[in-house]
């Protein structure tokens, strides 16, 4: 495998085809990273280099971090990064934004469009926007205060997109993307399906866990005015059969502006309920190790992001959810794929196995 290296400009300033290991990390609701661990020979190459870049990778790794080993078994150099994503996190959205019916995704563009390319002093080089695809529901939204690549990941993770920062060599550009994974459960039948299960013999070794430490399922959101006049709303997640779990958000810093009603307002106020909902929900995870000579290929029958099932015998159900972190790592001319699959309740479906 030959990775290049490119400069600030993104220009060609070396190439590294041999390493002891690569360690690239895709992740669905944040930003993924790498780590490249390679022979002391290369070190003068990297001294310019900005990106790690392979033509058939989908991302592109930023150079962040570089580590010197001298041990018993040699020197070692190991350079550490995240993706090209990571660029919208040098920008913060310093003045309040309002939203009014628009899409998550129309939201996300005119956010990176506002704070990254058209803003005067604040222009990401290279940076550009790329086909709008129509996804995500009408939504009306404030914010201000935040960062900008953890509030798109925010918005993301509500409706089960992501964004892909990906470079175009040919043309030297950034062509920003918000898109989402294929369905490959066995409910549809545009797609082919993927499921795993130690049955299929396409899992070497699987790991469980939930927890509901956290878990939320009613909550109050407190927003402008005081005492008696202050506005709040309630926003109710209790399922059938499930107890109480009360969450109280002050939200005072989402204000009425001169052309919010007061439906919109209301609606901004649960759209925040909503975001502490999910981030106070129940956690469940699943990580597996593909079997690369089993019934399904990496990128061909599923990728990041794809909404596959996972059987488990043992335990006695299905569940349907997204790839939400594919590990692939590199070494002595072998690659293995670990696959972290799971992760919010209100993002899947449980059913008991027939």
């Amino acid at each position: 495998m030959e990775l290049l290296l490119l400069d600030k400009n993104f220009q060609i300033c070396g190439l590294v085809d041999d390493f002891s290991s690569l360690v690239w990390n895709r992740k669905y609701y944040e930003c993924g990273n790498f780590s490249l661990q390679t022979d002391i020979k290369y070190l003068n190459q990297f001294k310019n280099a900005k990106y790690v870049y392979h033509k058939d990778f989908s991302e592109t790794g930023i150079l962040e971090t570089f580590n010197y080993k001298d041990t018993t078994t040699g020197v070692q150099t190991i350079f550490t990064g995240r993706f090209l994503e990571s660029i919208l996190a040098q920008r913060v959205i310093d003045k309040t934004q309002y939203f009014y019916n628009l899409t998550t995704e129309k939201i996300i563009r005119n956010l990176v469009s506002t704070f990254a390319i058209n803003s005067t002093g604040r222009v990401i080089k290279n940076l550009k926007l790329g086909q709008l695809k129509g996804l995500g529901q009408n939504r009306t939204l404030q914010m201000t205060g935040d960062n900008l690549l953890t509030k798109i990941y925010e918005l993301c993770k509500e409706e089960e997109l992501s964004i892909k920062a990906r470079y175009d060599f040919d043309n030297n550009q950034i062509v920003l993307e918000v898109w989402q994974g294929l369905d490959r459960t066995d409910t549809q039948d545009k797609n082919t399906w993927a499921i795993f299960s130690r049955n299929f013999e396409n899992i070497l070794q699987d790991e469980y866990s939930t927890d509901t430490t956290k878990y939320c399922n009613f909550v109050y959101v407190a927003g402008e005015e005081k005492a008696e006049n202050r506005v709040i709303v309630e926003v109710n997640r209790i399922k059938e059969n499930e107890e109480r779990r009360e969450l109280y958000v002050d939200a005072r810093d989402l204000q009425k502006d001169e052309n919010t009603t007061e439906a919109e307002y209301k609606q901004i106020l649960t759209e925040r309920g909503i975001e502490k909902l999910n981030e106070n929900n129940k956690i469940e995870t699943v990580n597996f190790n593909i079997n690369p000579l089993a019934n399904l290929n990496y990128k061909k029958d599923f990728d990041l992001g794809d909404k596959v099932i996972y059987k488990n015998e043992q335990l006695n159900f299905n569940i349907e959810n997204r790839i939400i972190g594919i590990s692939e790592v590199y070494e002595n001319g072998n690659r293995t794929i670990d696959v972290t699959f799971g992760e919010d309740f209100n993002i899947k479906k449980i059913k008991e196995m027939i």
